[in-house]
């Protein structure tokens, strides 16, 4: 079965793009292209949705507004993706609580976008990573980062400790708390993971 979405945009010019590009994949059904909320919410009650795109500010209501009201329809159980112009950690952390799927900027190419639409409707969430660094993992500190990008760099403990100015047993210590924060237990797992997070330069 193909995947129903609803889209809305206060920009007509925006949305009729989004709304074409998005006709092109058959695995896409789009039920209905809005500008205004009223029509918007008409059709969430009436039609069964799978998945909404929709921009976080629109005309008259901010889209975690809107995101209230959607939830507040009985018989919707779409998932929301936001794209937003903003793309702050709080705004993260407030979608997240309030149940979207996935946050994107709006600077996201369609592939992403598509490739978004298909895992939320999986059901999985999409999630910066920087975002997962500051949910599952306490940020590393300064010289921690130092420490992590030198031993990326294939730098010994001694080597490091020249480098940073630090003794030998500081740049263990340091490494210790790296490895306790990215939960690994090795040099190799925490570079592997500081990779991930975009922690090393």
């Amino acid at each position: 079965m193909n995947i129903r979405m609803a889209l809305i945009d206060d920009h007509q010019l925006v949305l009729e793009g989004l709304r074409n590009k998005l006709a092109t994949i058959p695995e896409f059904d789009i039920v209905g292209a809005y500008t205004t909320v009223e029509e918007f919410l008409i059709c969430i009650k009436y039609k069964e949705i799978d998945i909404i795109v929709m921009d976080l500010m629109l005309d008259g209501i901010h889209g975690f507004d809107l995101v209230k009201k959607i939830q507040a329809i009985a018989n919707s159980k779409a998932r929301i993706i936001l794209i937003s112009g903003f793309y702050e950690e709080m705004l993260h952390k407030r979608a997240l609580e309030l149940g979207i799927k996935a946050f994107l900027r709006k600077e996201t190419s369609y592939e992403e976008l598509i490739s978004t639409i298909i895992n939320v409707h999986q059901g999985n969430m999409v999630v910066p990573d920087f975002l997962i660094s500051v949910e599952d993992n306490p940020i590393l500190s300064e010289i921690e980062l130092k420490v992590i990008n030198l031993v990326a760099n294939e730098y010994t403990n001694e080597k490091i400790a020249k480098e940073l100015y630090i003794s030998r047993r500081t740049v263990e210590t340091h490494v210790t708390n790296i490895c306790r924060k990215l939960s690994v237990n090795s040099r190799i797992g925490a570079v592997r993971e500081a990779l991930r997070l975009n922690l090393v330069q």
